[in-house]
């Protein structure tokens, strides 16, 4: 075997000759974490809760032998195994599937202990079957799995598991036994023995082929409706050389004592609280921060973890916004500092939009918190980028900007510094996505012109040349408008939000997202999602809806509803792995990519939009129930502490009496009022 080659060839070496093990399943994953901690730290799950802690250290998985038969998550049909957090929302990962009669619940997180990331797993059994059961409960490790790694070494004292001369797994209870098998002596995967039932004789191995694998066995008699729990707690990188420093595990395990405290903090990080008609809405908007939140890596925020190791601005300010406007502030303002004199920078390098992207988030913190420091702090950093667009919009030749780390597909492009263009027609021929994107550069550079003017009114500063230069950029794309206006599909996930460039009363606009409903997003009056970049798609329903196409907009969001990569979690794709950094190859897992998930542009702009069918701001207002659906009409729902530029603010609907109140704080200047699709009186309080 050639030792040079990536972990994902030797893998498919290995799975070729060995067609009969039970392999990971590759079809999907979602990936647990405690929010700053870096890449390493980052848990791959995959469903049915087979899981590594870490990227490329080994995997996890709880298999059940009864009835003469193994079951193993990893051979079950997606729609047999149920997932889905805590309350919905939380991220302890909860699983459920069955082993003939036997219920198999497992909940996993991701927490940090002395300074060290740990993951804490518990399996509960139960017998829902009429008869007694002789169960056999297997916690198998293995080299590969939802992100595994080289695994030269395994032994146990039934308590703990040593991998690679490391305590990396400790067990609450004592097992009956522990089996290990080495792959470079006996050409074996521990998978075939459990599915006799049977450990293979040896308790500890070494191997030099690094595909050594065992489990450690519990044997138990349930009798009917009886049940028993089995925790585990896991250590991440203890293997490292440098990481000998590492505290181990102690017993007892209290992992019940760990998961409350977990849980209460996430409920202190995650203050907005949501009850409504459809509790898929709450779910899939608290979702998209909890997944958001986790991803991030010191106070950097991710597009998702491994995949894209970096800040990539575009996506990252989408995500950083939505992170802020969930209530994460602290953390919005540190990220925000990280990349306060950083003018362009991303994947694909320098791109025109970039400058628009990072007044965008600055402006945004100190909409949401009015702090006047910050915004004293920040202006020269938002006046710099706006004289840079201001240079952009008026260039006779290309305008460049070094950006140091881009994906290695791009790394020998000789345009990565290339941010525009020459100017053509008083607009910035910006470069975004591999394409001249004249609307959405020029949108979002209106966009930032329009928040400098701001900004420099709340300092006293004069606003004149920001908004003659929104003004300016707003007739050119206009005028422009009537020629070219939504030929590219970006344009119409762009106009109104978050650029707001474009006017919902123009009958051009409205025309051109009609005509691109017609043609594109529901040909012949049949839905066709965007499946490959499904960030635009969540983009486009943001825009009809504020053009006033409550349907629209819903026929996009029922299938994000309905649709998503790991079922019950919220999750969404982007279509390839060709934009990634090329690390999963060097991973034992997620070897048969198809697509890059979960993916935080996405859960950005879903939970824009489903946070603005909710309530948005316009202008001095705030608008409540922009797209809650007619249906709710005769249905009680609530919105509680909700952060706007205008401070907290919640409402609930009292079906009954057709009221709608609204709680704000009493500094709050705002009016207040509401598109809901039925009748309703607002009394605020």
């Amino acid at each position: 075997m050639n030792w040079n080659l990536y972990e994902h060839e030797k893998m498919k070496e290995v799975k070729k000759n060995n067609p009969d093990w039970i392999w990971n399943r590759g079809d999907t994953h979602v990936i647990l974490g405690v929010p700053g901690s870096l890449e390493a730290f980052k848990t791959p799950v995959e469903p049915g809760n087979s899981f590594s802690p870490g990227p490329g250290t080994y995997g996890v998985s709880s298999w059940v032998y009864v009835d003469g038969a193994l079951h193993a998550p990893e051979e079950k049909k997606l729609e047999d195994l149920e997932w889905g957090y805590e309350k919905g929302y939380l991220p302890l990962l909860n699983s459920s599937w069955m082993a003939g009669s036997i219920n198999v619940h497992s909940a996993l997180f991701t927490t940090m202990e002395d300074d060290t990331c740990r993951d804490y797993f518990t399996v509960r059994l139960k017998n829902e079957g009429e008869k007694i059961e002789e169960i056999r409960f297997y916690l198998v490790v293995r080299s590969f799995g939802a992100s595994g790694g080289p695994v030269h070494s395994l032994k146990s004292d039934r308590k703990r598991v040593w991998i690679n001369e490391a305590p990396m797994v400790l067990a609450k209870r004592e097992a009956y036994a522990f089996g290990a098998v080495s792959y470079e002596k006996s050409g074996r995967d521990i998978s075939q023995y459990l599915r006799t039932g049977t450990l293979p004789g040896e308790t500890e191995v070494q191997d030099g082929s690094t595909w050594a694998s065992g489990a450690m066995e519990y044997r138990l008699v349930l009798g009917a409706g009886e049940e028993t729990e089995f925790d585990f707690g896991f250590l991440m990188h203890a293997d490292h050389w440098l990481n000998g420093w590492m505290k181990p595990q102690k017993l007892p395990l209290d992992v019940a004592g760990k998961k409350e405290q977990y849980l209460r903090e996430w409920e202190e990080w995650i203050r907005i609280r949501l009850q409504l008609p459809d509790k898929r809405i709450s779910d899939a908007l608290l979702c998209q921060l909890v997944h958001l939140y986790m991803f991030t890596v010191d106070n950097s925020v991710r597009i998702t973890p491994v995949s894209y190791p970096l800040w990539w601005l575009r996506d990252g300010a989408y995500i950083l916004n939505a992170l802020n406007k969930g209530g994460f502030h602290d953390f919005s303002e540190r990220a925000c500092r990280e990349i306060a004199l950083r003018d362009a920078f991303g994947g694909f390098g320098a791109e025109g939009d970039g400058p628009s992207d990072g007044i965008w988030v600055l402006t945004e913190h100190y909409l949401l918190t009015r702090d006047k420091a910050f915004l004293e702090e920040m202006f020269p950093h938002i006046s710099r980028r706006a004289e840079l667009l201001m240079q952009m919009r008026r260039a006779d030749s290309p305008v460049r900007k070094f950006t140091e780390f881009v994906i290695p597909k791009c790394m020998l492009d000789p345009n990565i510094d290339l941010m525009c263009l020459p100017a053509e027609d008083g607009l910035i021929m910006g470069r975004m996505d591999h394409g001249i994107r004249v609307f959405w550069v020029n949108g979002f550079a209106y966009m930032a012109m329009k928040r400098a003017a701001f900004c420099a009114r709340e300092l006293g500063v004069d606003d004149t040349v920001y908004e003659k230069e929104a003004h300016e950029i707003k007739e050119a794309l206009q005028k422009r408008a009537g020629v070219d206006f939504g030929k590219d599909d970006r344009d119409v996930n762009s106009a109104l939000w978050p650029a707001g460039w474009a006017d919902r009363n123009d009958p051009l606009i409205k025309m051109r997202f009609r005509e691109f409903w017609d043609k594109v997003r529901c040909p012949d009056g049949c839905h066709s999602p965007e499946k490959e970049w499904t960030y635009f798609e969540a983009g486009e329903a943001h825009n009809y809806l504020l053009l006033g196409e409550r349907e629209k907009a819903w026929t996009s969001i029922e299938w994000f509803l309905q649709n998503q990569t790991a079922p019950g979690l919220y999750t969404y794709p982007e279509a390839i792995d060709g934009n990634t950094a090329l690390l999963w190859p060097r991973t034992r897992g997620w070897d048969d990519t198809e697509f890059v998930t979960p993916h935080g542009w996405t859960a950005a702009e879903l939970f824009h939009l489903l946070r603005d069918c909710l309530l948005r701001e316009e202008g001095g207002r705030v608008i409540i129930g922009s797209g809650i659906p007619p249906e709710w009409e005769n249905e009680f729902f609530e919105v509680k502490y909700m952060p706007t530029y205008f401070g907290k603010v919640s409402f609930c609907y009292n079906p009954e009496k057709k009221v709608l109140t609204v709680h704000t704080d009493e500094k709050c200047s705002a009016k207040i009022a509401h598109e809901l699709p039925f009748e309703a009186s607002i009394v605020r309080v």
